[in-house]
């Protein structure tokens, strides 16, 4: 992002232009978000691990009841944090819930796969995690930085 400054212009008999100023500016294209998407992708390529997302696919019947449940599965680079030094302090006032954790993702996969609420996250040791809530996601001029998610261990296991 660059910022272009409109500079005094003097006419060919050496008067000055009145209609623009050198506090007048505007700004060129902007590519901060994007950059700031990529920069976030390539951190979660390096750093995450590759998880399994069970998904259920419904179909609902022409009456409105559910004639057909599926299971379809992808692939998603993901990076799960265990909890903080502040939620360890809500834990023992008894408001955390062990086994819950922060994943942080990124916001488009291959073939317009999307990490929805109520998924199940497979990890690399083939333990399972719901994704319990989508938090609230960055945005950086109406770009989408990345996502973040509370999962919860179904069997209230740590992950590998």
């Amino acid at each position: 992002m660059g910022l272009i400054i409109t500079r005094y212009e003097s006419a060919a008999n050496g008067n000055i232009k009145f209609d623009s100023s050198k506090f007048d500016y505007t700004y060129d294209t902007d590519p901060f978000p994007e950059d700031s998407q990529t920069d976030f992708d390539n951190i979660i390529d390096e750093v995450g691990s590759t998880y399994s997302i069970l998904t259920e696919v419904i179909t609902i019947g022409s009456m409105g009841s559910v004639t057909n449940i599926t299971q379809s599965e992808f692939s998603i680079t993901a990076y799960i944090m265990d909890i903080t030094k502040k939620d360890r302090q809500i834990h023992e006032m008894g408001l955390a819930v062990p086994g819950n954790r922060t994943i942080y993702f990124k916001t488009e996969y291959a073939d317009s796969n999307v990490v929805k609420e109520d998924d199940i996250l497979v990890d690399t040791a083939s333990k399972q995690w719901r994704i319990v809530k989508i938090l609230d996601e960055p945005y950086i001029s109406a770009t989408q930085i990345y996502k973040k998610a509370v999962v919860k261990s179904i069997n209230l296991d740590g992950s590998n």
